[in-house]
């Protein structure tokens, strides 16, 4: 009988033997390490699209082609690129390998170990690797040249380091994952970039379907929704997930979704495992940045509220230079930790957030520099808004403010979400005066409409701060702001209430402005609901004003006795209103809108469209006017043009957030 000697498996020595006597060991080079990529799990879900883009740039052949594939933390990456690899083993039949750059020694030592891993597993004896980074790289092209490998660098820095393991000429892929700036490649090498995004919340419910059972994810789908939400397509978030209901089986999964609905135990609970933590994936990504992104990554984490926020605004935090804070937040968005929907603005997502919050340094003065630096804007625009208030003299710090009331709109329309959460921050810190002043500065451009949510929620927290600081004044200003909003909800009997307490206590703060400006909201209050007894009050507000001697008071007493008197007497008022409030474009567009609806109540027609088409400021006004303009239409039977004029105005009054106003217009017949 012959002997066949064989041998299948992976050894780093062999001994070939039948009659054991004096053996010598000859050693065999390695020859079967040439797959190091890791197994992907058997629940992979989605990423056909970035994998399908994969496909498509190594088909072309040439090479070698390098993929740099990009996302956040968490997304995925590594799991996309060895998923890859595995569905194209046969592509790359002389080897595929892994290797990680993130971890191990700094500098060009990483890729020195890189390299030597690379040489040995490729069968090179360990005394004949050359020491030097350029000696090992030139090994390895010369090993790889003319061969087809698919290579993955996992967490690549730099573009220096993936220049170092490229393999020689031949058609290899190299799929490398983005942990610092890699795009100088796209010039250097045969390289594309390849996106990451969330996953979508189809695909995360497929993903929890496949890790924990489709049945158990379709019993519970509002609290399915409600963890999905929490993990915002996060992949590893979804994992641990997964992992967390798959440990209990038998507790309902609202169960764990009630846990994370706590926004300080979300990061937490999903980082109990060490070694499959959501915390541990952002440390990794905080630790490799520089010292000043990292500072911005703490403020951003401190940030009020969960919107968009400036450069200016973290720059002023850290008192810093613009161009060096933005420098470092791109740094972040390159660590996809933020993203950039806007130029210079930044968005960081709930779960970073919450691991950023982690890291701050301080959030408490942190917290109170973005209240600060939003209050000192906002009084900026109120002085733009409306210069000539009386409460803004007698109430708010001097600024000295640039730009035009519509510079200060548009600033107040980019940041409002973020100045509402910056006067709960003031409130919840016991910042009293702060939270009185927002209350004030904000009421130019919540009294323009559409905010009146807004206008409510602020003015009643500046209402309750006034109280604690025993400050009469205030109290009632804000109260007088507050009794509009309800006016604006067309719930007056609120408002008359709120204007009752706040015309007490201008009576106790001793003020003939503050107690003109009770006579005035309790007459406009009177006037809404249509009691008789508005129009004595609005006589007696116009003596009130010519007693303080304030001119604009004065205008703005004449135009809303206008609103109450026959057009033969509210023109002239509207004439002289007008020239007490020509520097101020949106009190003249209210002027032009009384003055249209008063001359077509006098029948003169052409004249009031004139002024009606001259209503372009506020919201509220335009959408007025063309209700005014459908009531002129009509009166002209022009009864397709009025509904036209109908849906205009609709349409404006629901996209700014006057719901009440565009039911009455929908319900209006034509």
């Amino acid at each position: 009988m012959g002997v066949q000697n064989q041998f299948g498996g992976e050894a780093e020595s062999v001994v070939m033997a039948r009659d054991i006597g004096e053996v010598h060991f000859h050693e065999v080079r390695r020859g079967a390490a040439l797959c190091q990529v890791p197994v992907v799990p058997a629940h992979y879900t989605d990423n056909e699209r970035p994998l399908g883009e994969l496909d498509e740039w190594f088909a072309a052949g040439g090479g070698p082609r390098v993929a740099i594939v990009r996302g956040a933390p968490g997304s995925g990456r590594t799991t996309l690129v060895n998923h890859w690899v595995g569905r194209h083993r046969h592509d790359y039949p002389d080897g595929r390998f892994f290797v990680r750059l993130a971890s191990g020694p700094d500098g060009a030592d990483r890729e020195r170990a890189a390299l030597r891993e690379l040489l040995l597993a490729t069968s090179h004896r360990p005394e004949e690797i050359p020491a030097s980074l350029d000696g090992r790289a030139g090994w390895w092209r010369s090993w790889t040249t003319g061969k087809r490998v698919a290579l993955v660098i996992d967490d690549a820095l730099t573009a220096s380091q993936v220049h170092s393991l490229l393999p020689g000429e031949g058609a290899s892929a190299v799929l490398v994952t983005e942990a610092g700036r890699l795009t100088g490649l796209l010039a250097s090498a045969t390289a594309t970039l390849v996106d990451v995004d969330p996953m979508a919340d189809s695909a995360a419910r497929e993903l929890l379907g496949r890790l924990v059972g489709v049945e158990r994810i379709g019993a519970e789908p509002e609290a399915v929704d409600r963890l999905l939400a929490r993990c915002e397509g996060s992949t590893i978030a979804l994992c641990v997930v997964g992992a967390l209901l798959k440990e209990f089986p038998d507790r309902p999964i609202a169960r764990l979704a009630d846990k994370l609905a706590h926004d300080e135990r979300v990061l937490r609970e999903l980082s109990r495992d060490s070694s499959l933590s959501v915390a541990v994936v952002f440390d990794a990504a905080y630790e490799r940045l520089g010292e000043q992104a990292r500072r911005c990554y703490q403020a951003l984490g401190a940030h009020p509220g969960t919107g968009e926020v400036s450069v200016d605004a973290v720059a002023a935090v850290l008192a810093e230079p613009a161009d060096d804070v933005s420098d470092a937040l791109q740094e972040l968005v390159h660590a996809r930790l933020v993203s950039t929907p806007e130029e210079d603005r930044y968005l960081m997502s709930g779960l970073v957030r919450r691991h950023a919050r982690t890291k701050a340094v301080d959030s408490d003065r942190v917290l109170r520099g973005f209240v600060q630096h939003y209050l000192t804007r906002t009084v900026a625009a109120a002085a733009l808004l409306m210069p000539d208030r009386v409460w803004h003299r007698a109430l708010l710090p001097r600024v000295t403010a640039s730009g035009t009331a519509s510079s200060a709109e548009q600033w107040l329309d980019v940041e409002g979400q973020n100045v509402r959460a910056a006067v709960e921050v003031a409130s919840r810190l016991g910042l009293l005066d702060e939270v009185c002043r927002f209350a004030v500065a904000l009421w130019p451009y919540y009294e323009r409409g559409g905010h009146t949510q807004d206008m409510v929620a602020v003015n009643e927290l500046g209402l309750r701060a006034a109280g604690a600081r025993g400050d009469d004044l205030c109290r009632a200003v804000l109260g007088f702001q507050l009794g509009f909003a309800h006016l604006q909800r067309e719930d007056t009997d609120r408002a008359m209430a709120v204007l009752r307490e706040a015309q007490d206590a201008a009576r106790r703060a001793g003020s003939l402005e503050a107690e003109a400006t009770a006579v005035e909201s309790l007459a406009l209050a009177h006037l809404a609901r249509g009691d008789a007894e508005a129009l004595g009050l609005l006589r007696r507000n116009v003596e009130l004003a010519a007693a303080t001697a304030d001119p604009r008071r004065l205008a703005l007493a004449r135009l809303h006795l206008a609103k109450a008197v026959p057009p033969a007497e509210a023109l002239p008022l509207l004439d002289q209103a007008a020239e007490g409030l020509r520097t101020e474009e949106y009190n003249l567009a209210k002027i032009d809108l009384w003055r249209g609806r008063k001359l077509r109540e006098a029948g003169r027609l052409t004249e009031a469209a004139q002024a009606l088409d001259r209503v372009g400021a506020g919201h509220r006004e335009r959408g007025e006017a063309l209700v005014e303009q459908a009531e002129l239409a009509l009166a002209l039977g022009e009864t397709e043009r009025a509904a036209e004029k109908l849906r205009e105005a609709e349409e404006l009054f629901r996209r700014h957030g006057l719901t009440a106003l565009a039911r009455s217009v929908a319900d209006r017949p034509v």
